[in-house]
């Protein structure tokens, strides 16, 4: 509706060029974390954006690395996150709100403070554009909170979750998995604390959600960024590094891909 593409071709053509764009910035933006940034590939964000080309999964992903390199160096420019933000809320406004809480787990007390006023106005912002858009192109179906709240939704996304809790948390961390299990004995209880926090704020809201992996995969991307940030700046592995990638890559193919999307899945449900 946007770009006004008739031609489906054409259009497969346009989204294959954003996705692998996107896919390049998102490497551009990881060097701030140096030789921990391959380790964030082998996360299940990047399942999600290949398996469903053609959502705004990618972009997302890419506005949440942005946003995390500069929170987490503390490089805070209010016009620059706010902008990011809202970028962000009108791209997914119900994975930017929870994103947003996530960030204000993750980060300082200091930049709390400072990000508070840039969330509380994209939010508005992005929620306006949004509206003006739905009445614009002349939208008449259900409100996300309404479809939640409606027809048992709630209910069958716990029952989801609750009964395939291993399953969702490997389709969220995939290869990052050995490095969450280090997590408890190399870093400080403060961080550990508000990795262990924004683990479980992105398991509730992804129990109200349907879609369960392809939602929990992308609320858990700033926390695998924060993670990765935190073992680049406070743990040395000296020699043992090498073997953590060994370790990410083999359980990543020995494992497999699992994926929870109202059935146990190993390939995308969009092949079909």
């Amino acid at each position: 509706l946007i770009l006004g593409l008739e031609d489906f071709d054409i259009y497969r053509m346009v989204v294959y060029i954003i996705t692998v764009a996107c896919l390049i910035m998102i490497v551009f933006n990881l060097q701030f974390l140096e030789k921990y940034s391959t380790l964030f590939l082998f996360s299940g964000w990047l399942v999600t954006s290949s398996w469903f080309v053609g959502y705004v999964d990618v972009i997302s992903v890419l506005i949440i690395t942005i946003i995390s390199k500069n929170l987490y160096q503390s490089n805070f420019s209010f016009l620059k996150i706010s902008f990011y933000l809202f970028l962000l809320s009108i791209n997914h406004n119900a994975i930017s709100l929870v994103i947003c809480i996530v960030f204000l787990i993750l980060v300082k007390y200091e930049t709390k403070k400072k990000i508070l006023p840039a969330i509380f106005i994209s939010q508005i912002l992005g929620n306006l554009s949004i509206q003006y858009y739905l009445k614009f192109i002349g939208f008449e179906g259900r409100g996300r909170l309404r479809f939640v709240f409606n027809d048992n939704v709630i209910q069958n996304s716990i029952n989801f979750l609750s009964d395939n809790l291993i399953i969702v948390l490997w389709s969220g961390f995939l290869g990052t998995s050995v490095l969450f299990l280090l997590v408890a004995n190399t870093l400080s209880w403060s961080d550990t604390r508000s990795i262990f926090i924004s683990i479980l704020i992105a398991l509730f809201f992804t129990s109200i959600a349907l879609d369960t992996s392809r939602i929990f995969s992308l609320l858990l991307t700033p926390t695998i960024l924060f993670t990765l940030q935190k073992y680049k700046n406070s743990v040395n592995f000296q020699n043992k590094l090498g073997a953590i990638y060994s370790s990410s890559i083999l359980l990543h193919f020995v494992i497999g891909v699992y994926y929870f999307y109202g059935s146990i899945l190993n390939e995308s449900p969009m092949s079909n």
